[in-house]
């Protein structure tokens, strides 16, 4: 199956799966339905809980609404259809937990795949300049300093370190901190400081940093994992740079996924 044929399979599912939310599950008095599934002893996918987000108008009627029989009755078939969307996005059920369906504004229905909650209002209203402030800074350290493609990168986080070593002995220096890793297996985002794997000076070192940022209207900031998206990993680096006056963010590709580090500090010679 190539992509075209999976976008087209993907569309026939939601528009399907779209029909049953408003007609059945109130989707007009919802943005958001977060569907954990999981597999039963005989490979049976099934829903083990369903969460309502973004809640508008009625609250009463949709509380009514998941808490009938007629959803109990619709289960199989939206974890049936986690099951293909999953399937179609090549990604593992297990290690996703299932998925989430969020509704747009002109009334048909996106995937996301894994749990995803809605965002903070102010980090999704914040996004697109956070992410435009930290391209800039990184295209500039690519077009100072050639980083990171032109050269040999070294990372000593427990002593807070980089080094980019370029050609004719030129290098770039900068102070490099842990800011978190994105999983793409299970779309999963960790902060360092909450890292069990990492040393403690590592943690202590992020921890400070995410714990100094003044936005605690986030619930990001204190969640120390969670389900997400690889666009939205980068808009949390984004806001860890901005907010701690750093130089740029530097993304590792590791064999579980993605690694970001906060640079400051950075100077040449």
């Amino acid at each position: 199956m190539d992509d075209r044929e999976a976008r087209a399979i993907k569309r026939d599912i939601l528009a399907d799966v779209g029909a049953i939310l408003r007609e059945e599950l109130a989707a007009d008095a919802w943005g958001r339905l977060l569907v954990e599934v999981g597999l039963a002893p005989d490979g049976t996918p099934t829903v083990a809980n369903i969460d309502v987000e973004e809640v508008i108008g009625d609250e009463s009627r949709v509380d009514a609404v998941f808490g009938g029989a007629g959803v109990r009755a619709l289960l199989p078939v939206l974890a049936k259809a986690v099951e293909a969307l999953c399937a179609l996005d090549g990604l593992d059920l297990d290690a996703v937990r299932g998925g989430t369906f969020v509704r747009l504004e002109e009334g048909d229905f996106a995937w996301l795949p894994a749990l995803v909650r809605a965002p903070s209002v102010s980090l999704d209203r914040d996004r697109d300049r956070l992410l435009a402030k930290l391209r800039a800074k990184n295209e500039r350290l690519a077009e100072v300093h050639d980083f990171p493609r032109g050269g040999r990168v070294a990372i000593d986080l427990a002593h807070e370190r980089l080094v980019f070593s370029r050609e004719g002995g030129r290098a770039m220096h900068a102070a490099a901190h842990a800011i978190g890793t994105f999983a793409p297996a299970s779309r999963t985002w960790g902060w360092a400081g909450s890292n069990p794997h990492a040393p403690e000076s590592v943690r202590k070192s992020a921890s400070a940093i995410v714990d100094a940022i003044p936005d605690r209207d986030m619930w990001e900031l204190s969640t120390p994992a969670f389900a997400t998206d690889e666009t939205t990993a980068w808009a949390l680096a984004a806001l860890v740079c901005d907010r701690a006056g750093g130089d740029g963010v530097y993304c590792a590709s590791e064999e579980e996924g993605l690694a970001f580090v906060l640079l400051r500090g950075v100077r040449g010679n």
